[in-house]
C-alpha cells in the first residue's frame, strides 16, 4: 500500500509567505534604524571635529594679533557681541604659513581676519572666516578669501577679560586696544530634547599677545 505525500495548501503557503513578509520587514526596520544611527553618529563625529578645528583657528588667529597705534585703520581689534548669540571678530594677524588658508596668500603675512556667523544655502547658520591682505582689503587684486570653519552652528559667543574689575565683560569697544584675554565659545546643533541647546558646545579661554607698538 503506498503513503500518499500530503502537498501544503494555498492557505498554508499564503500564512508562509505573510510570516516571512513581516519577518523581513522587521529586519529591514532594524536595519535601517542601525544604517541611520550609524550616519547620525558620524555626522555629530564629524561636526565636532570641525568645530574643534575652528576653535583652534580662531585661537591661532588671537595669539599671532597685531595692534599699530601708526596705522590703527588697518589694525583695528573689533569685536561685535551686540548680536544675540551670535558675535563677530575682526583683526590684523602675522600670520604663519600654517595658518589655514595661508597657501592662497603667499607672502602676504599680514592679514586681516574676519570670524561671523552666516547663513548659507539652506538658510542653516555658519561659522565662515575672510581673510585679505592687511594693506590690500579693498583692492581687486587681492579678493578675500573665504571659508566655512563649523556648520549649523546655534551659539557664537565672545568675552574679554577686565583686569579693573577681575571679571568677564561681553564687549570689548576699545578697537585700538588688545584684550588680556579672550574666551570663545561655540556652539553647533542642535539638541534632541530642545532645538535652542547646542548640540555640542566648546570653549576655549585665550591669552592674548602685548599691547600695540
Amino acid at each position: 500500500m503506498k503513503t500518499r505525500s500530503r502537498a501544503f495548501t494555498l492557505i498554508e503557503i499564503m500564512i508562509a509567505i505573510t510570516v516571512f513578509g513581516v519577518v523581513m520587514m522587521g529586519m529591514m526596520a532594524t536595519w535601517k534604524c542601525i544604517v541611520n544611527g550609524t550616519q547620525v553618529g558620524e555626522a555629530a563625529a564629524a561636526a565636532a571635529q570641525r568645530a574643534r578645528i575652528s576653535i583652534k583657528t580662531i585661537e591661532d588667529a588671537l595669539v599671532n594679533t597685531e595692534i599699530s597705534s601708526k596705522n590703527i585703520q588697518y589694525y583695528s581689534f573689533v569685536a561685535d557681541t551686540s548680536r544675540e548669540n551670535f558675535a563677530s571678530l575682526s583683526l590684523a594677524a602675522r600670520l604663519p604659513a600654517s595658518f589655514l588658508c595661508s597657501g592662497y596668500f603667499g607672502d602676504n603675512v599680514m592679514r586681516r581676519v574676519t570670524f561671523d556667523v552666516e547663513k548659507d544655502a539652506q538658510d542653516r547658520l555658519d561659522l565662515v572666516m575672510t581673510q585679505a591682505p592687511i594693506l590690500a582689503i579693498t583692492s581687486p587684486e587681492y579678493p578675500p578669501k573665504s571659508i566655512t570653519l563649523a556648520k549649523d552652528v546655534t551659539f557664537f559667543g565672545l568675552e574679554f577679560w577686565s583686569p579693573a574689575d577681575d571679571d568677564w565683560h561681553t564687549e570689548f569697544l576699545k578697537t585700538n586696544e588688545i584684550p588680556p584675554m579672550v574666551r570663545i565659545t561655540l556652539g553647533i546643533g542642535h539638541s534632541a530634547a530642545d532645538p535652542s541647546i547646542p548640540y555640542d558646545i566648546i570653549s576655549r579661554v585665550v591669552v592674548m599677545p602685548t599691547q600695540a607698538h
